[in-house]
Parts: structure tokens; sequence; C-alpha cells
């Protein structure tokens, strides 16, 4: 992976300057370009005479737009200082877009990079429902990650779990994350027997094999999912073997041109203790 972007939210909460650090460290640990993406929101405000008389709903959206564009820049041009510290290559990109279309416009700009690292938090927090958009509609892995509690990888990658069920998702995001895995020292591959029908028994020496001819090195990791849900056995797994990054296939399926997240997916976007790549 030679091309990474970020994606830098603008409001209303900026992206946090921890995250930006962390972007860096882990494009150098890849050698990698980084390209932070900046979207400027665009608040269409409505007309109406008597909003505009009484709150100025135009001039509010002008000051909103404006702290919108001074978090972009302020975090491109902290972007580009960690950046040349590093010694990484490095691009900045500011692009506007409505406050409603971040997600499809930073979508559509994800097709053209190996992968993009999105910060997401809590259930309601906007950048969730850019992952989901860059997810399912980029064509391309996304690594999403929380600076507080799931820190990118820098320095080099020891450690990365598979989680593997022998679906179209699973292998896309396998093949998305090789670059990766090739320059892991222990990869796991994770399957909760009996979670699923797919899901079963012996299964993940197939993927095991396929490493093995890749110059990977795995080990399988078979864990009962018949008793528990699929996001405790996922909770149960990663703090048992701390991975520093996981692998999976994004699951969604899709209601009048909305993706409703499996139940996999839906738990570790909503309790991101360890980064993870997901591909659809």
């Amino acid at each position: 992976m030679r091309d990474i972007a970020l994606h830098i939210d603008t409001y209303a909460e900026p992206t946090p300057l921890a995250a930006v650090e962390q972007a860096v460290g882990f494009a150098k640990m890849l050698d990698a370009t980084l390209t932070g993406i900046a979207i400027n929101i665009d608040i269409n405000a409505p007309e109406n005479w008597l909003a505009e008389r009484l709150l100025h709903v135009s001039e509010l959206a002008r000051i909103e737009e404006r702290k919108s564009l001074d978090a972009a820049k302020a975090s491109l041009t902290h972007l580009q200082s960690l950046a040349e510290k590093a010694g990484i290559r490095h691009e900045a990109k500011l692009v506007r877009a409505s406050l409603h279309g971040v997600g499809p416009c930073m979508a559509k700009l994800a097709r053209t990079f190996d992968l993009s690292l999105i910060v997401v938090g809590a259930r309601v927090d906007s950048q969730r429902s850019v992952a989901e958009d860059v997810i399912f509609g980029s064509g391309r892995p996304v690594l999403a990650f929380n600076p507080q509690k799931s820190l990118l990888p820098s320095g080099r990658l020891t450690r990365v779990a598979v989680a593997w069920d022998g679906s179209r998702s699973a292998a896309r995001a396998v093949a998305d994350a090789l670059p990766v895995l090739k320059r892991v020292e222990d990869v796991r591959v994770m399957t909760a027997v009996g979670e699923k029908a797919s899901a079963t028994a012996g299964q993940a020496g197939d993927l095991v094999r396929h490493l093995r001819t890749h110059g990977i090195s795995a080990v399988p990791d078979e864990i009962d999912g018949r008793h528990r849900s699929i996001g405790a056995s996922f909770a149960a797994y990663l703090e048992e073997v701390s991975p520093e990054l996981l692998v999976m296939g994004a699951y969604g399926s899709s209601r009048i041109k909305e993706f409703v997240l499996g139940g996999a997916t839906e738990h570790i976007l909503n309790n991101c203790s360890t980064p993870v790549l997901l591909s659809h």
C-alpha cells in the first residue's frame, strides 16, 4: 500500500490532532504517500425571508462554513509539518461538499487510493456515516481507528488477526491486506465456528495455505461462536490475542440505497478497540 488517504473531519468537531500524528506514523511504517483530504462543508441555508430577518441564517451559515475552512487549513498545515519531520511523501487536498454529502464525496475520492484512514467514535458520530459510505461506496479498503482507544500502529507490525468465514467480503479483505500482512511477524486467522453456516471447523486451513504461497506464515485460531453474539466473540478474542490490527470483511445489505450493517461490522465500528481494515 503506497498511496494512503486520511479523511480529515472539519465539522462539527475537527479530527483530533492525535489522529493526524498516528496517520503519519502509519504511512511512514509502510513507506507510503499520505494525502490529507479535508472537506470544507457547504451549508445551504434555506431561503426564508422571516428566518433571515429574525435569525440571520445566511450569516450563521457563513460563520459555520468559515469554522470548517479554518479547521481544514489548520489540520492540513499540521499534517504537512509532521510529514516533513517524519520524512514521508505527503499531499494536501482541500475540497468542498454539502453538509450531508461528505461521505459520498469522500467515497468518490477514495477510489484512487490504496487505503483510506477514517477516525470512528460513537455510534452517532458523523464520522461513522462517512466510514460506511467509503466502505460500501468506494470499492477500496478502509482502516477505521480511534486515536484514543485503538491507536494506529507505527514502527513495525508484530501481530495481525484476520477474521475468516470463507465469505466473499472476507476474501476481498484478505486480498486488500496482503501488502500489510507480508510485513507482519505473527498472522492469526480467526474463525468463529458455528456463528453462521459458512463458518466451519478447519476452514481456516485453506486460507493459511493461500497465505503461505505469498510468503506469509499464518496460524489458525478457532473459537466457539455458538453460544454468544458475534460481537462478544470478537471482543473476547481481541482481548486475549491483542493484535495491532484486525482485517475483516464488511457486511451489509442494501435497503433503499442505505446499508444495514451486519452484526460483526456493526460491533467493530461501535466498539473500535483495535484498528480494523474493512473491505466490501
